[in-house]
């Protein structure tokens, strides 16, 4: 019997070992501007004929998240071809990370939404390995960023590694002029949302602007362009 329990719990580490891990940004269920409240929902699909698994943690913003990086859950199982949606996986009152583990060929995707009035606006956000971090001594752009009586921008960093540092954002207009530089320290597993980025730029008013990324630690960032008109955000993505 003691042995059994020893190989089962062998085989339980193997599947945790072998996880493959992801990362879903600027997820929230949380007040917002303007009235909305908005909220994360997430598909996780099991792309294979076998069956796989599944883990998520939890990253809060605003404070390291060292523990949470290591983590090491026990997998939940997912059918083969199947898709499980989740809308219970941020708490209420956060913003954050989700660090996702699963077993090879799991796809994921979320949307952060809000609902409002007959019909509700939203993004969709992509999953990414740690791979897709900006890296140090890299150079990243996010471009089409606003900031006008109809637009604003906010600008999501987060530090998949255990190491602290600084990312430096450079913006620039239109025209290739510089309009200044900003850094900002990102801790170990840390993630931060620049609400109406470009006002600590002191832009009063801008469009097509673009934002190089830099720094000592890697950092996957994302660009949120709002229509102050509807509440509807856009996703930009760095391009490397």
């Amino acid at each position: 019997m003691r042995s059994s329990l020893a190989a089962l719990g062998l085989v339980l580490l193997a599947g945790v070992l072998g996880a493959e891990e992801l990362f879903l940004p600027m997820v929230g269920q949380k007040q917002g501007l303007d009235g909305a409240w908005w909220n994360t929902e997430v598909w996780i699909a099991n792309t294979t004929t076998s069956t796989g698994g599944f883990a998520v943690v939890f990253l809060p913003a605003g404070q390291a998240n060292v523990e949470g990086l290591r983590a090491e859950p026990e997998l939940e199982d997912i059918l083969p071809g199947a898709t499980l949606y989740r809308n219970d996986l941020v708490p209420q009152g956060q913003t954050g990370v989700l660090r996702i583990l699963t077993t090879p060929g799991i796809a994921v995707v979320g949307r952060v939404f809000s609902a409002a009035g007959r019909g509700s606006f939203g993004q969709a956000v992509p999953a990414l390995p740690r791979s897709a971090a900006i890296r140090s001594g890299e150079l990243g752009q996010l471009l089409g960023l606003r900031r006008t009586p109809q637009f604003r921008t906010n600008i999501g960093l987060f530090n998949p590694s255990s190491e602290s540092g600084v990312v430096r954002i450079r913006l620039y207009q239109a025209n290739g002029t510089v309009v200044g530089e900003q850094s900002y320290r990102l801790v170990a597993g840390g993630y931060i949302q620049l609400n109406d980025a470009l006002h600590a730029f002191g832009i009063t008013r801008g469009e097509h602007l673009r934002a190089e990324l830099s720094g000592g630690v890697p950092c996957l960032a994302f660009a949120s362009v709002i229509d102050t008109r509807s509440g509807a955000p856009t996703l930009f993505a760095p391009i490397r």
